[in-house]
């Protein structure tokens, strides 16, 4: 997948990135979505091994940061290494990439809404301007439904080319709307 269907994704027409079963959220129905730019830290997905349109645990979705040498967080950040929120972004976006990939929102006629509830994560080394490309591998683990409500957990890792740099495990919520 591009970079201008992962952005269709977060600001355009959902459809343009996981097809027509996401027609319904190009105009009528809301969708939780990945941030825009200069939030938006997924430039392309590799590879996908999960089926799409089919909520159950397995495979692994591989992703793409290139990391610019002279990227606003850095400065903002006033310290020489990627953010710790930027870096945790990294490894959380693909797996709302993939909860959206494998038909999450599908599994509701009404538009749910996401909530991260719980994780545990750990940095093992600094990102620098140097990095180049960050590679972050998801996974789903486990996901269940019940009352209106779709829960999910997920693997997640960062890799860099002197090795892992992130690992972490999160939980997610998709939610009905409250009335």
């Amino acid at each position: 997948f591009t970079r201008e269907q992962i952005v269709a994704h977060a600001e355009g027409s959902p459809s343009e990135c996981f097809g027509a079963p996401y027609l319904p959220f190009d105009r009528d129905r809301r969708l939780a979505r990945l941030p825009r730019d200069p939030f938006l830290f997924l430039d392309r997905v590799v590879s996908v091994e999960p089926p799409p349109w089919i909520v159950q645990p397995g495979g692994w979705v591989e992703c793409e940061l290139d990391v610019a040498p002279d990227a606003w967080y850095f400065a903002a950040n006033r310290q020489r290494a990627m953010p710790y929120a930027v870096l945790l972004e990294a490894a959380l976006q693909p797996c709302g990439w993939l909860a959206a990939y494998v038909g999450s929102a599908l599994l509701s006629e009404n538009d749910l809404h996401f909530r991260n509830l719980d994780g545990n994560a750990t940095q093992l080394a600094e990102v620098l301007p140097g990095a180049g490309t960050l590679t972050t591998r998801a996974r789903m683990t486990k996901t269940s439904q019940a009352g209106g409500m779709v829960l999910q957990e997920f693997d997640m890792e960062i890799l860099s080319r002197g090795g892992k740099v992130f690992a972490g495990r999160s939980t997610a919520s998709r939610l009905l709307a409250p009335p």
